[in-house]
């Protein structure tokens, strides 16, 4: 699901390999963090919107919020919020996207809407306190 070079511009692919944490609460939030290499570098907007289109095009995620945020060492990254429903039931996803020189960073919390809600506080402490510089 990462980048290789066609043309002038990179774009995401299947097979590209990456570092990968996830946990999950008590209550059934799941809360990864994924790390590929930024290589063929892209900034952070490129990224962005490349999963961006991704969540819509592969996984049927609307967008419902994008936001700029910072961790506790100053590193600004994106927060896409996305949701879509299962059966009767609302889903959301959270993500937040991290870029330095050399890494591309993904840090993800997604459940239903009720246990997100529950969790927001606790999603907002791991993005904050994520990669401190």
């Amino acid at each position: 699901s990462f980048p290789t070079r066609r043309s002038s511009d990179l774009e995401l692919e299947d097979r590209y390999s990456y570092t990968e944490y996830r946990a999950t609460t008590a209550d059934g939030v799941v809360i990864g963090i994924r790390a590929f290499d930024n290589d063929p570098k892209g900034e952070r907007p490129f990224w962005v919107r490349a999963i961006e289109n991704r969540m819509r095009d592969s996984g049927g995620y609307a967008l419902l919020e994008k936001r700029e945020v910072k961790n506790r060492g100053g590193l600004t990254g994106t927060e896409l919020r996305f949701g879509h429903d299962e059966g009767d039931e609302p889903y959301l996803y959270r993500l937040v996207v991290f870029v330095t020189d050399k890494r591309v960073f993904l840090v993800e919390a997604g459940g239903t809407k009720a246990q997100m809600e529950r969790q927001g506080e606790q999603i907002d402490w791991a993005i904050k306190n994520f990669l401190q510089r």
